[in-house]
């Protein structure tokens, strides 16, 4: 750019940089200067905003008329002069923003930057300017320039307005909710509380800026127009529960709070709108805390609800309040109507003196009782009930009421009976009865059978009794604090939770105990899965007890649960811990074994080659009279409360079920050997290589998910389950619903069908669906056994399942794991 062109016009300023001698600066003259300084200068003289420019290593300065009028006599001094001389009252602050341009090559700007300059009596100015880096040839950067304006009155505008409004600022700040005052049709921000820059995000530099500058997110969402008309109409707005978009956090994205606030519009002296007053409050913890009560609530009943016992819940006059829905079909109720069901119409006349005395007396004494008592059921049947009951406490210790289990123990009882009478005949006429001896002793095998389910019963009771006092006292811990407006609840709701999640564990492992879980089983190899285990074992164990494992060479592979296998050997490994208090050594064994004919007849296994795995401990031992009962359910020889007695009974459950055998050894002061025996598996699959994950509970993506559940709410949940993990769903009542919207062409990547259904289950549903689209993935869901869908021909071995009831996580994992296979 020619020296003409770059220097002309500029008025004043302009004049004075072509009449300035610039060869006797470090700069040199005008024709030597780089192109960035022509086009920077060019700029700076023609702007109508006060502009500067600092060139060189002492940043000599130029400036335009706009710049040199706002300096106090400077001029025309400081034209030419580096900026330490032309800014020396200001150069502390200005120099490290220079440096940093210059360094770095990043423009920079301030807002109500405080200067010192002398201007008579005057020291203080505040301004707001940027910093634009002037690039050389090579990149480098040769100056700056600086365009800005001078803010000092705003801010000694803005110092009156804070001191006039101080005294309501101190009222304010004593005020508990957030409280601020908006003046003029704009919205402006006069007064704020501590309270109020808290909810906003700590931004303090809202005051004297409008709702719409101050809060542009919010703003965004109609508070602003909300504003407006309050302020035009003087009618007072209150909110409860909104939602609102803030951003608060240094991350600059929006956090969603709930609030609950007043817009009260304040009327001038004339009459007319002057300000509005804002009062606000956060309620987000409240609002989360309702809705995770909501969440706790719904979990317990789908523990609740799938039980295979049934369960009840009577207030304090004995009036029912819940019924399992076991115990509803039992009497023929309704979800509906079970609240003004009244379950002393269903006892057996004869029966209501037998039960009315434990039950009153649990009632006057707050304590448990048992009883057997007839009731008529609702086909009219006469069944006889073993109830067990204890008492409910709240919070405070207040009495609230009874908690039962019921079981049907009406064949039992018929057994006995007929039991009795078989004996009674046989002392009569035992060679003539020889054929109903022995029905009697298939009738006492049965009896006992039964017997040990109500024994089961009564286990189930206490433990459940437990967990759900530990939901009901946290579910009205939370009503309690919810009613007096506290939020601080997290630990009610975790407690609550912790309790419906035991519930959920003691379910498994009944099924476990039973052989009647739902298994996966897999080709392992038995040495790769105790080596992945070791770290988890010494972690578990502690410092005190050793691990060691010993494992043989040429191992043979087995078909086994993995998941449920690790978890034997932990339960093996915890009570070997358990057995050692002073510390001692566990040792793992694996190696191969094979079961003849004559132990296999004793031991009722098939006999053939085995995966053995065993567990040593050098603990205290077991006496015979604990060796015998060490699988039965609910024993145990810990301390109350230490554990519930289902450990190995659920070993030999899962170990049963896969066709194996477990075998105990002990000796008093020797310590305990617990062998299981796993058949081994002659295919020549692949290993799945265990490494222990968790599984990445993946979200979805969009896609379509259709869910087939005949029951309302396990349907309802699974629905909302899926879409809060990010699939689109459809839902269908029944297989035939479901197949009519297969059939229409509806889009959807995966069909999520529980197995027993009315009319057609979900094996046959998911035939006829992947024929007319295939491809089409299946995940099913059940909360029958699965060796009972297995056996029926419901689903066949290695199907992809689920098992009720599930929680988010495990839902998300097996859709995502299905959808992915």
């Amino acid at each position: 750019m020619p020296v003409k062109t770059f220097l002309a016009g500029g008025g004043e300023a302009g004049a004075l940089i072509r009449a300035f001698d610039w060869s006797s600066t470090p700069i040199g003259a005008p024709e030597s200067w780089p192109e960035s300084l022509r086009t920077g200068l060019a700029v700076c003289l023609n702007s109508a905003m006060a502009s500067a420019i600092y060139w060189g290593p002492d940043f000599i300065t130029f400036y335009n008329d706009a710049w040199a009028q706002q300096q106090a006599g400077r001029h025309p001094w400081a034209m030419g002069r580096p900026a330490r001389e032309s800014r020396a009252e200001m150069w502390a602050t200005l120099e490290p923003q220079f440096l940093e341009v210059r360094a770095t090559g990043r423009g920079f700007s301030v807002t109500d930057q405080h200067l010192p300059m002398q201007r008579g009596s005057e020291r203080d100015s505040w301004w707001s300017y940027s910093l634009i880096p002037l690039y050389e040839a090579d990149g480098t950067v040769g100056g700056l320039l600086t365009q800005g304006f001078e803010t000092t009155a705003q801010i000694r505008a803005r110092q009156t307005l804070d001191l006039q409004t101080s005294r309501l600022r101190d009222m304010f700040s004593q005020a508990p909710g957030a409280v601020a005052i908006l003046h003029g049709p704009d919205h402006i921000y006069e007064i704020a509380n501590e309270a109020y820059f808290e909810l906003v995000g700590q931004r303090r530099d809202i005051m004297g800026k409008t709702l719409a500058e101050a809060l542009p997110e919010v703003a965004e969402q109609g508070f602003v127009d909300l504003m407006h008309t309050v302020y035009r109409t003087g009618e007072p707005f209150v909110g409860r529960s909104v939602p609102v978009a803030i951003n608060r956090g240094d991350t600059g994205l929006p956090e969603t709070r709930m609030v609950d606030f007043v817009y009260q519009p304040i009327r001038s002296a004339a009459g007319e709108v002057a300000d509005i007053f804002v009062e606000a409050t956060d309620v987000t913890q409240r609002v989360m805390a309702e809705a995770q009560l909501r969440e706790s609530e719904e979990r317990f009943r789908l523990v609740a609800e799938s039980a295979p016992v049934m369960l009840w819940m009577g207030d304090t006059n004995g009036k029912c309040l819940y019924l399992n829905r076991a115990q509803r079909e039992f009497w023929g109720v309704t979800d509906e109507s079970f609240e003004t069901f009244d379950w002393n119409s269903t006892v057996h006349p004869d029966d209501i003196p037998v039960l009315a005395a434990p039950f009153m007396k649990g009632m006057a004494e707050q304590s448990g009782f048992t009883v057997e008592a007839r009731y008529f059921r609702a086909d009219g049947q006469v069944r006889t009930l073993h109830t067990n009951a204890e008492p409910r406490f709240g919070a405070d210790g207040e009495f609230l009421g009874m908690i039962g289990v019921n079981a049907d123990v009406t064949d039992v009882r018929e057994a006995q009976a007929a039991l009795a009478r078989s004996h009674e005949e046989l002392e009569a006429a035992v060679r003539e009865r020889t054929d109903k001896l022995m029905s009697a002793e298939s009738q006492l095998r049965q009896a006992q059978k039964m017997e040990a389910i109500g024994q089961l019963t009564g286990g189930i009771a206490h433990d459940f009794n437990n967990m759900l006092a530990v939901v009901m006292s946290g579910l009205n811990l939370l009503q309690r604090k919810l009613a007096k407006g506290e939020t601080d609840v997290g630990r009610y709701i975790e407690g609550s939770m912790e309790g419906a999640r035991r519930a959920a564990a003691l379910t498994s492992r009944l099924l476990a105990f039973s052989r009647q879980q739902q298994l996966a089983p897999e080709q392992l190899d038995a040495n790769r899965l105790v080596q992945g285990m070791t770290d988890l074992l010494s972690r578990t164990l502690g410092e005190a007890i050793r691990v060691e494992t010993v494992l043989s060479a040429g191992l043979w592979q087995t078909l086994a649960d993995a998941n449920q296998l690790e978890s034997a050997i932990l339960n093996l490994a915890v009570n070997a811990r358990d057995a050692m208090e002073d510390g001692g050594k566990l040792t793992i064994e694996t190696a191969n074994a094979h079961i003849d004919d004559a132990y296999a007849a004793q031991a009722v296994v098939a006999a053939g080659q085995y995966v053995m795995i065993a567990v040593t401990d050098t603990g205290e031992g077991m006496t015979p009279q604990v060796m015998a009962k060490a699988f039965d359910p609910f024993f145990t020889t810990k301390e109350v409360g230490k554990g519930t007695g289902l450990g190995l009974s659920q070993v030999f459950g899962f170990i049963r079920q896969s066709g194996g055998h477990v075998k105990i050894y002990s000796e008093i002061g020797l310590g305990t050997t617990v062998k299981i025996y796993l058949p081994r598996n002659h295919a020549q699959a692949a290993v799945t290589d265990r490494k222990r994950i968790d599984g990445d509970v993946s979200s979805g993506t969009g896609e379509v998910v259709m869910v087939v559940e005949d029951e309302e709410r396990v349907r309802a949940y699974s629905v909302e389950a899926l879409k809060e993990l990010g699939y689109a769903v459809i839902e269908a009542t029944s297989p035939h619903d479901a197949l009519r919207m297969i059939e229409s062409g509806m889009p959807m990547a995966l069909l999520f069908t529980d197995v027993v259904m009315p009319e057609m289950n979900g094996r046959q549903l998911a035939e006829r669906a992947t024929r007319i689209r295939p491809g089409l993935k299946v995940l099913y869901t059940t909360g029958y056994t699965g060796n009972a869908a297995l056996s029926n021909g419901l689903l066949d071995p290695g199907t992809i399942h689920l098992s009720k009831p599930f929680t988010i996580d495990q839902l998300a994992l097996k859709v995502r794991q299905t959808l992915d296979s």
